[in-house]
């Protein structure tokens, strides 16, 4: 009887050490949400000076070190720890490259990820770059319901999103989940688009919200500013962004546009109930006065009501301005449906 117990205990103990030495020898995993033949470019343009191959690695064991070589090049690290900012989990990369380091036409990215056991994958991104392109069209126009692929008409520069009837919407509730269109030519112009919410996470005084949830439209944005980091952080200078704060339960809500250089910020007086699963219209506009100065104005109003005349914050901001740049579009720990979006020119005053 003693013997049976020990040998049950023994063939329970080998089970367990082939399950674990079975899971680990698994090669960890990739994958890469916006496919494995990717295009930059091709709009005529450029919204930032970097692409960015962005994705998911898991492996049974943890995950020792990510790399990536661009046309077999020499490997260079990519972090993939949540970093309350850019990288939304464990696992997440984004494969931050500069312009000026891809060739035109095709380019190869491979990414290897070792795990602690060992075990290691390889996954090859196909980059498509065209090298000679001049400026992204203006005016502009997306219509969400003729798009097979985000990339086909945008650059996401940050987090997962999908496509849905109703427009591009935020999977992930994390830090500027964010996405470009436009380029260093666009100067003076106007844009408009829509906002769903459809869940949030009220500000917190710790770094992972810094104090504000939002739905946001830059302008004149250049991209992130090399700082040593991987991937870069440091998302100023830009022109303005025009942040609209979701406060608690979409009670006391409002504007607030935030200067290009990280310096002040001014907020609108009218605070704002905003409802779950409502589409909102919104604009934001920037013009350069005779002066010298460029001047940002935001709105927002219920969609399928006339526009107000009225803008609801306006923001005069000095002649060392950035005077030019793309257009980011941004989710800032909330779960966001951004709507068709259009973009037209604007003469100077």
């Amino acid at each position: 009887m003693a013997k049976h117990r020990i040998g049950a205990g023994v063939w329970f103990l080998l089970a367990v050490l082939w399950s674990i030495t079975t899971a680990s020898a698994e090669e960890p995993r990739f994958d890469i949400w916006y496919g494995d033949h990717q295009r930059f470019g091709h709009l005529g343009g450029h919204p930032q000076r970097w692409i960015n191959v962005l994705g998911h690695v898991a492996a049974a064991g943890e995950i020792q070190t990510l790399t990536y070589r661009l046309n077999g090049g020499r490997p260079q690290p990519l972090s993939f720890a949540e970093d309350k900012k850019r990288l939304a989990r464990d696992g997440d990369f984004n494969v931050e490259i500069l312009r000026s380091d891809l060739r035109d036409g095709d380019n190869r990215v491979v990414l290897e990820a070792v795990d602690r056991s060992g075990a290691v994958a390889r996954h090859e991104v196909r980059v498509d770059y065209d090298a000679g392109a001049d400026a992204w069209p203006l005016p502009y126009t997306i219509d969400w319901s003729t798009v097979k692929r985000i990339e086909d008409v945008t650059q996401v520069t940050d987090g997962k999103w999908e496509l849905t009837a109703d427009g591009i919407r935020s999977v992930q509730r994390y830090y500027d989940r964010a996405f470009a269109f436009g380029d260093a030519t666009w100067t003076d112009y106007e844009v408009s688009t829509s906002i769903t919410v459809h869940a949030l996470t009220p500000p917190k005084t710790d770094p992972n919200t810094t104090r504000v949830t939002h739905a946001a439209i830059a302008l004149r944005w250049p991209g992130h500013d090399a700082d040593g980091n991987q991937p870069t952080v440091k998302w100023h200078p830009l022109g303005a962004t025009a942040e609209f704060r979701l406060g608690g339960e979409l009670q006391e809500c409002r504007w607030r546009i935030f200067d290009g250089q990280k310096r002040f910020s001014v907020e609108s007086d009218r605070r704002r109930s905003l409802q779950l699963e409502t589409r909102y219209d919104v604009k934001h506009r920037v013009e350069t006065l005779s002066d010298g100065t460029s001047r940002y104005q935001a709105k927002l109003w219920p969609a399928g009501e006339p526009e107000p005349e009225r803008w609801d914050l306006v923001r005069i901001e000095a002649e060392e301005d950035v005077p030019r740049g793309s257009v980011l579009l941004l989710a800032h720990h909330s779960e966001v449906t951004f709507g068709n979006v259009t973009v037209v020119p604007l003469g100077a005053e």
